[in-house]
C-alpha cells in the first residue's frame, strides 16, 4: 500500500513538474529591422510575381508606407497606381490598413478601400501564420528610411 502511494505521489510530482515546464520558459526580446534599401532590393520588389505590375517602389515614411508601381494590361495603356499603408498592433498581432489608395490620380473609394483592407488582411493573416513563431509584437516604428519592429517570443 506504501508502494501504491509512493508511486501515485511521484506520478503526479512529474505530471505538476511538466506542468510548470512552460512557465519556466523566458520571453526573449527580438528586433528586426528592414531598410527603405533592403525593402526596394528585395526580389518580391524587383522581381513582382504578376507580370502587369512593374516599376515597384516602398517609400518609406513617418508610420506609414507608400507602395507605387505601374500597372499595364493587355492592350491598355500604363497606369500608375499607388496606396498608403498603416500598421496597427492588435493584442500582439501586426495588421496593415490601406488608408490611401489611388489609380491614375484618381482616389480610390471607401467601399474599394475596405474591399483592399479585407484582401490583405487574408493575405498577411496567411503569410503571417506560416512565417511568425510563437509570440507577440510589441512595437513597430517607421521612420524616413526604416521599419523596426519588436516582438516578444518564448
Amino acid at each position: 500500500m506504501k508502494l501504491r502511494k509512493l508511486i501515485l505521489s511521484l506520478i503526479l510530482i512529474g505530471v505538476l513538474a511538466a506542468m510548470a515546464v512552460p512557465a519556466l520558459a523566458y520571453e526573449r526580446t527580438v528586433t528586426l529591422t528592414l531598410t527603405e534599401e533592403d525593402i526596394n532590393a528585395s526580389f518580391v520588389v524587383t522581381n513582382p510575381p504578376r507580370r502587369t505590375v512593374s516599376d515597384v517602389i516602398v517609400d518609406l515614411q513617418l508610420d506609414q508606407v507608400v507602395i507605387s508601381a505601374i500597372f499595364t494590361s493587355r492592350g491598355k495603356n500604363p497606369i500608375p497606381v499607388s496606396a498608403t499603408l498603416v500598421p496597427t498592433i492588435t493584442n500582439g498581432r501586426l495588421t496593415w490598413s490601406v488608408t490611401a489608395a489611388s489609380a491614375n490620380g484618381q482616389p480610390a473609394s471607401a467601399d474599394l478601400l475596405s474591399q483592399i483592407n479585407a484582401s490583405i488582411a487574408t493575405a498577411w493573416r496567411n503569410y503571417i501564420k506560416g512565417k511568425a513563431s510563437t509570440g507577440k509584437v510589441t512595437s513597430v516604428e517607421i521612420s524616413d528610411d526604416n521599419i523596426t519592429i519588436v516582438r516578444t517570443t518564448l
